[in-house]
């Protein structure tokens, strides 16, 4: 019987490896490659689902970081160092979340941005919040020390 690889997937890695591994074992090379394709594809986005939930997290430490100056912690240079390491080490694991992907997403994290920033700020709905878009430099390159 075939395995259904997209819920094997999404139920358990390990045990799509081991369900991978046996098919190799009973020659079924092709099941088992699409079995590799599938768990290729899950891990690709989940990846990129780290990346984006990191650059929203980036991005609205910085805006409060602009936003709030008398607030600053170093808990909130911790966070925009963390997500940038993050980022960075999801980069090297997979080199297609390169510049180009990032900046693919750039403008709808921004916005998540800005809510998670609103959120943070005790900021209503109602409050008028617009802030200027962030440069590559500010999200990636300045520093953020007290």
């Amino acid at each position: 019987m075939k395995p259904d690889w997209q819920d094997l997937v999404s139920s358990s890695y390990p045990e799509t490896v081991v369900t991978i591994r046996k098919m190799i074992e009973q020659s079924e090379y092709e099941e088992a490659m699409a079995g590799l394709d599938e768990l290729e594809e899950s891990m690709s986005k989940h990846e990129q689902r780290a990346v984006k939930s990191q650059l929203t997290r980036l991005m609205a430490h910085i805006l409060k970081w602009r936003y709030q100056p008398d607030k600053r912690s170093t808990s909130w240079a911790l966070t925009i160092a963390n997500s940038r390491i993050e980022i960075e080490d999801s980069q090297e694991t997979m080199p297609s979340l390169n510049t180009a992907f990032i900046q693919s997403i750039w403008e709808k994290c921004f916005d998540h941005a800005i809510t998670l920033a609103k959120a943070e700020m005790n900021l209503s709905r109602k409050d008028k919040f617009e802030p200027a878009p962030l440069t590559w430099q500010e999200v990636f390159e300045d520093e953020y020390l007290l």
